[in-house]
């Protein structure tokens, strides 16, 4: 009755939007408002049930009225734009629109779900419709063309467009119509791009980018691409630079502008893109003909093709790039090109005069033939004709391309548009569009990040590949970029920490943006080094590519990341492939950072390497090497070169004595696995230490400075059982007058005799027994003497003495390193170092963590990268020592790490680094810091001593 009640609602509002006359949808007077009220209605609608837009999916109002009246209004602005606004909102995926997890636990929730799906799908169809897109293309056009500044309105217009078909695109494929082989998505990507969309795109990145659409586009590309392999488009792109060496000189050689024979097999025509002629296909029957021939003749060639891409990869190439994960974005079966038929376009909208240029032949066998009659031109030849292909593209307007009427695309033909967009995406639009997007996030911290890593790693291959002219991205190979990236992995990696515990919250987003993190650094690693190989680079290229290698190999904050990416792995969470590309980067990073011109690199390198000898870290490693059959030889050599570092440079075969390691090895050695001398030796030599060690001997240890402070964690760590019973035990205590000693007396009843009052107290704010003020008081009442055991420490009137006694303690009592407590030191000069540089030149690098921390006046992370400094970090003397220097601990800024105001000045920072110890005198950022700091007055007045005087 309620649905009856509901259509006969539909039935009675929107038919008033028009009526059709003949073939023509005419609107009626009150059209516009009754629009206006549609949208004013979905806005309030029930934001559980959303019965607006399931009965709007029931009645169909989408395909036979507002499509319709969209197609036929073209003079009516005001009416167009409130029509796009209202299918915008329509059409927004149901994970924004529900909590799909809980609502799919109950029927009415699912029958909710599959009716708003309903929705969509049916949307997704009314758009296969050439009109629809033409319309909404088209309309942007001539606001973008109409000569004026943009308003306001046209902005929201634009903006309302752009996501319009970005919530079109990401719909998934209906099961409504079509046979085998048709794509919904492929039919509408075939309709745009026929309709000059691309030209649109470039457009609006470029001449008109704004932030108001900026990443509704950077989302619309990432669905372009989607189903797209990498290695397909690259074995396109490869196609399409071969096409260079055909032509005698260049493609301005008209004399090869169609293959010989006459006859072109391409799937598509070049045209006026201009021409909006959309009604009935009579004028065009002559074209559906040659539309049959042409998808025969592509048919005829598809098996020849793929012979002959089989014959052209190279095994271990091919081996390799399938490491290279692509994060799940798109699996596509990799297919054969279509032909590329290309012009020249007037900026003009009206009265565009097509000029044909080089078309590439239509097969291997043609192709053959033009070889066959020409001297091979040398690698140097081939790769300049290649770069003036690029520069001539690039000067260019956009690729026109239309669709024959009735055409069902192929895969072949979508990667063939795609591909063309790349190179133009590349050449006019890829730097422009990550810089902005970078600087957008920054000022906007609520923004996915997602869509702006995936455009980083998916695009910097093909610029390699295509050797783009460095100035085309010279701000995506930046330190800048890099250092993004970096801060974004560090704080991802905490938030990770903190969601993975909670059963309640999906931690499946912050795997994702993670990952995508890792494979882009990757391929801005791999990008920077491949052009420093560019023979065609100028010397000003040369140095930047130097200057930008150095300055990633001095940055510490990208090492350690790596460090922090492996400590968390954990295999029931992370797939062995997120694992495959962690390692990957880190071994690329490694001999990235070795090849570089930075003085004592080695050095840097050898006590970095330090990190990864933890059993914890070798435990990753091992458990990877377990798949060493699938792996591939480049991941293998990956993990033996470490294991190979940690066993031989460092001496610590120790830590590689773990059954699954051990077990892989004898594995390897008794199926005779092909693998190098040097990692049979390594083998060898690991199984004879392990068993000519004796017994007595423990035979898993730790780096050379001892890890009790994560030793003592152990003792005092909270299980499951623990963290249950504290609630009921607090529950009973809270009325004692010792609250805290009660519950450690009740689990001392209980055989838990390992809890410390100030373990007691973090541990019930942690679990929301208590709140802020409450955990407060409860401190206030902890002396020193119970929060540390130490006999002889006293109160003291000046916090220096307690630092210096909190310091003997942990470096004399609990055995740690004096290096971690000058690794604290760093993270403060470090800060300061950033804050006094934020808006002047610097000629050290700026760590990325406390940098960007400073940019966005947050407080900066002290971040526990390796499990040393973790298990640092949960040692209560170490806690005291934090809290008495005036930082924020875990505990009161509820995060993982520990964190240094960002209300604190310069002189602050390096006063409360110097109360630690003298500064180090190879630090080599201190003398110009020390230069720079009384130019900058916030509180205290400090007399800094130069590096010399020190």
């Amino acid at each position: 009755m309620d649905w009856l009640m509901m259509n006969s609602q539909m039935q009675g509002t929107f038919p008033g939007l028009g009526s059709k006359v003949g073939e023509v949808y005419v609107p009626s007077d009150d059209c516009l408002e009754i629009l206006k009220e549609m949208l004013q209605k979905i806005s309030v609608e029930d934001r559980t049930l959303r019965t607006l837009r399931r009965s709007i999916g029931f009645s169909q109002v989408v395909k036979k009225e507002i499509l319709p009246l969209l197609i036929n209004v073209k003079d009516d602005r005001k009416i167009i734009d409130t029509s796009i606004k209202v299918l915008a909102n329509l059409t927004m995926p149901v994970e924004c629109l529900l909590p799909i997890e809980v609502m799919s636990k109950t029927e009415a929730g699912r029958n909710t779900i599959n009716e708003l799906n309903w929705l969509l799908i049916s949307s997704k169809e009314a758009f296969l419709e050439p009109r629809v897109t033409r319309r909404i293309v088209d309309h942007i056009k001539d606001i973008l063309y109409k000569g004026d500044e943009l308003s306001e309105e046209d902005c929201e217009t634009l903006n309302d467009s752009i996501v319009l078909l970005r919530n079109i695109l990401h719909i998934p494929n209906g099961i409504l119509i079509g046979g085998e082989g048709f794509s919904e998505q492929n039919h509408i990507l075939w309709n745009l791009f026929a309709q000059n969309f691309d030209k649109v795109l470039i457009e609006l990145l470029t001449v008109h980018g704004r932030d108001e659409w900026r990443t509704s586009i950077a989302q619309l590309i990432v669905l372009l691409y989607k189903d797209q392999r990498v290695t397909t488009l690259q074995k396109f792109l490869t196609l399409w630079f071969e096409s260079s060496e055909l032509s005698e000189s260049s493609e301005d050689n008209e004399s090869n502008t169609s293959p010989p024979g006459g006859n072109s097999s391409s799937s598509m025509i070049t045209s006026d893109p201009t021409d909006s002629s959309d009604n009935s296909g009579c004028d065009h029957k002559p074209e559906m003909k040659q539309a049959g021939k042409r998808k025969q003749s592509i048919k005829q060639q598809t098996s020849k093709k793929r012979d002959t891409w089989d014959m052209w990869i190279d095994g271990d190439q091919q081996m390799e790039h399938s490491q290279m994960s692509d994060c799940g974005y798109g699996t596509l079966a990799e297919n054969q090109e279509s032909i590329s038929t290309s012009s020249n376009e007037d900026d003009s909208l009206n009265n565009r005069v097509v000029k044909p240029v080089h078309q590439k032949p239509s097969n291997m066998i043609q192709k053959s033939r033009f070889l066959n009659g020409k001297t091979q031109l040398s690698q140097q030849d081939k790769a300049e004709l290649k770069r003036k292909k690029l520069m001539k593209r690039f000067r260019t307007n956009i690729v026109n391309i239309k669709a024959l009427l009735h055409h069902t695309p192929t895969e072949d033909d979508i990667t063939h548009i795609l591909k063309e967009f790349t190179v133009d995406f590349l050449l006019k639009a890829f730097g422009t569009v990550i810089t902005e997007l970078r600087n957008q996030l920054l000022m906007n911290q609520s923004l996915d990040r997602t869509h702006f890593f995936w455009l980083i790693s998916y695009f910097l291959k093909f610029a390699v590949q295509l050797e783009i002219d460095l100035e085309h991205i010279r701000d995506v190979l930046s330190l800048d970029l890099i250092s993004f990236l970096t801060y974004e992995g560090a704080n991802l990696c905490e938030q990770f920490e903190q969601v993975k515990t909670q059963t309640e919250y999906d931690f499946s987003p912050y795997l994702i943006k993670i990952h995508l993190i890792v494979t882009s650094i990757r391929e801005l690693l791999q990008a920077i080094s491949a052009y420093k190989k560019i023979k065609h680079n100028n010397w000003e290229d040369n140095e930047y590519l130097d200057n930008i290698h150095s300055a990633i190999s001095e940055t510490e904050d990208l090492r350690c990341l790596f460090v922090l990416l492996l400590r968390q792995f954990n295999p029931t969470i992370h797939s062995k492939q997120y694992l495959r590309d962690v390692i990957v980067t880190n071994h690329i990073l490694l001999t990235f950072i070795e090849n570089s011109l930075l003085p004592g690199s080695n050095a840097v390198l050898q006590n970095h390497m330090k990190l990864f000898v933890p059993v914890e870290m070798m435990r990753q490693y091992g458990y990877l090497l377990e798949y060493f059959e699938e792996n591939g030889n480049f991941v293998n050599d990956c993990v033996f070169t470490m294991m190979h570092h940690v066993a031989g440079d460092l001496e610590h075969v120790t830590a590689l004595f773990q059954p699954t390691i051990l077990k892989t090895f004898s594995i390897i050695w008794e199926s005779e696995f092909q693998i190098c001398d040097d990692w049979a030796d390594l083998i060898e030599f690991v199984i004879h230490k392990f068993i000519n060690t004796p017994r007595s001997i423990p035979l898993i240890l730790h780096s050379k400075e001892v890890d009790v402070p994560a030793s003592n964690h152990q003792k005092n760590q909270w299980n499951e059982e623990n963290c249950d019973n504290l609630y009921w035990y607090y529950m009973q205590s809270a009325n004692c007058v010792d609250p805290i000693g009660n519950v450690i007396n009740l689990y001392t009843e209980a055989g838990i005799s390992n809890k410390t009052r100030i373990g007691v107290i973090e541990q019930l704010l942690k679990q929301d027994v208590i709140n802020g003020l409450q955990y407060d008081e409860l401190m206030k009442k902890e002396p020193i003497s119970r929060s540390v055991k130490i006999e002889n420490m006293k109160e003291v009137p000046q916090s220096k003495d307690e630092i210096e006694i909190l310091k003997e303690h942990l470096i004399k009592e609990e055995k740690v390193g004096v290096g971690f407590i000058t690794w604290l030191q760093k993270v403060l000069l470090e800060t300061c170092y950033a804050k006094l540089f934020l808006d002047k030149k610097s000629n050290n690098t700026l760590e990325p963590v406390p940098y960007y921390s400073t940019i966005l006046k947050e407080a900066v992370p002290i971040v526990a990268w390796s499990c040393e400094q973790k298990g640092l970090m949960q040692s209560q003397v170490f806690l005291l020592l934090l809290h008495k220097l005036g930082l924020h601990l875990p505990v009161d800024a509820g995060k993982v790490f520990a964190r240094i105001p960002s209300t604190w000045s310069p002189q602050t920072l390096y006063k409360t680094a110097t109360r630690l110890g003298p500064i180090r005198q190879d630090w080599k950022k201190f003398d110009i810091y020390s230069l720079n700091i009384n130019h900058d007055s916030s509180d205290d007045n400090l007399n800094v001593k130069t590096e010399k005087d020190l």
